[in-house]
């Protein structure tokens, strides 16, 4: 795989191009160059011509269409009973998606045997993206995931793509969520309560933040008081009782700060649109209200499997060979 093939994808599925004058552009070579890159890849059944269209002056400009149908990629996160999975092409496109429960405390297991099913059943995948509730290093390793006994501290990503011999990413949940709803010039801040006790992802100018020791976001640590820190006090307290309200309000507060984020968003189903009013009026009590970031609601299943597919399309571009990968 050379940089060229991925930059050329890259100009086709990320920056929509479709003209030899303007893929050239981007690719920084002579028209020669870039022809013959899109004559390889018309060739390996990449891309294709379009019909001619004309254009100011009536010469005729030929257009490409890369052939994001022909390969597919697999966006799947695990809970502790359940499964959800997307099965997209490169540009994106749904093709299929379901939810699977399961009664197992062997998520490995679990995980292994779904991939096995799925890969065999759609012969097109060309890559994996696997979202995890767990700190994860830049290598795919989990390195904490109480909550997941058989996954905690394992070589997930090295493991699967050995086993199943395509490209496979592991990410953290909320990395992978706020990944999908990270403006460029921005910073965002993406909140969830959950069954594994609350967490965050960070980007910081569209890039993930994790953290010298791949432990940012880890908000349930937040102290509360002298006995309790904010993931105890949300464990253990109703939604949307005085205590509950606090330990949001301080988890909002210490980002504030810190990162003073442009916006933090909540899962629907964890803060309701009153619920943000009532937070926001809480911290201005406490800290300049033109200051704090916008408090806003996300679909956090579907940004989580956005960030996945983004990784998976990603994975893509930069590791699958000229004509893609074949069983």
């Amino acid at each position: 795989m050379t940089e060229l093939i991925s930059l050329t994808r890259h100009a086709f599925l990320v920056d929509h191009l479709d003209t030899i004058p303007a893929i050239r552009q981007v690719l920084d070579v002579s028209f020669p160059t870039a022809s013959k890159q899109i004559d390889q890849m018309i060739a390996a059944r990449e891309i294709e011509e379009t019909p001619l269209e004309l254009v100011r002056g009536g010469r005729p400009a030929k257009r490409y269409r890369y052939r994001a149908d022909r390969f597919h990629g697999l966006a799947l996160y695990l809970e502790r009973t359940y499964l959800q999975y997307r099965i997209h092409d490169v540009g994106g496109h749904l093709i299929a998606t379901d939810r699977l429960t399961f009664d197992s405390s062997d998520h490995v297991s679990v995980l292994s045997k779904t991939l096995t099913t799925l890969l065999d059943d759609h012969p097109h995948i060309q890559t994996l993206a696997i979202g995890v509730a767990g700190a994860v290093d830049t290598t795919g390793t989990i390195l904490f995931a109480p909550d997941y006994p058989t996954l905690d501290g394992r070589p997930l990503q090295q493991e699967l793509t050995e086993r199943f011999g395509r490209p496979v990413v592991v990410e953290n949940d909320m990395n992978a969520a706020v990944r999908a709803q990270a403006p460029a010039n921005e910073t965002t801040v993406y909140m969830y309560l959950g069954t594994n006790g609350p967490g965050a992802g960070v980007a910081v100018s569209g890039h993930v933040v994790r953290g010298a020791h791949h432990f940012a976001g880890e908000i349930s640590f937040i102290p509360f008081d002298e006995k309790r820190n904010v993931g105890q006090v949300l464990a253990t307290t109703a939604p949307h009782s005085d205590d509950w309200y606090e330990a949001l309000s301080r988890i909002i507060l210490s980002f504030s700060v810190t990162l003073n984020p442009d916006a933090i968003l909540f899962t629907e189903s964890d803060v309701s649109d009153d619920g943000l009013a009532r937070l926001t009026d809480r911290c201005a009590k406490r800290f300049p209200l033109d200051k704090l970031p916008q408090l806003r609601q996300g679909d956090w299943e579907t940004n989580y499997l956005d960030g996945l597919m983004q990784l998976g399309i990603q994975s893509f571009i930069e590791q699958i060979p000229l004509g893609g990968l074949t069983r």
